[in-house]
């Protein structure tokens, strides 16, 4: 639990970075959150989890970008924004349950994915 907190915790840190709003999502989701595998996804967040890796690779990837780089270019500002708050959202909601004791509920798969490193790919976001 204390290592996936820190995932988001790193996430949230680089949200509240320079750059731009495109430009630090892209950097929080990739090195953060993108490795993170579906088998340890805790059920009190899974749901916007699935939601924010769904618009992270929604635009099909062009001249060897990487499908959140596609995305991410192709998304409007305010969705970039939006987004970015469910990430803030989520950790605290980390937060919250390990400050109150609670139980993580984590889906067990039969079958985890593995997922490789993807390189990462500088594009013009705005």
């Amino acid at each position: 639990m204390c290592q996936f907190t820190d995932h988001f915790y790193a996430a949230v840190r680089r949200l509240a970075g320079d750059g731009s709003v495109k430009e630090r999502l892209l950097s929080a989701y990739t090195e953060n959150l993108e490795m993170l595998p579906d088998q340890d996804i805790p059920e009190s967040i899974r749901e916007r989890f699935d939601n924010l890796r769904s618009a992270m690779h929604s635009a099909k990837p062009i001249n060897g970008e990487t499908p959140a780089v596609a995305s991410i270019r192709k998304m409007a500002l305010g969705d970039a924004t939006r987004h970015s708050k469910t990430i803030v959202a989520m950790f605290s909601e980390l937060v919250r349950v390990k400050a109150t004791g609670e139980r993580l509920g984590k889906s067990k798969s039969a079958d985890p994915i593995k997922r490789k490193p993807r390189k990462f790919v500088r594009a013009t976001l705005n």
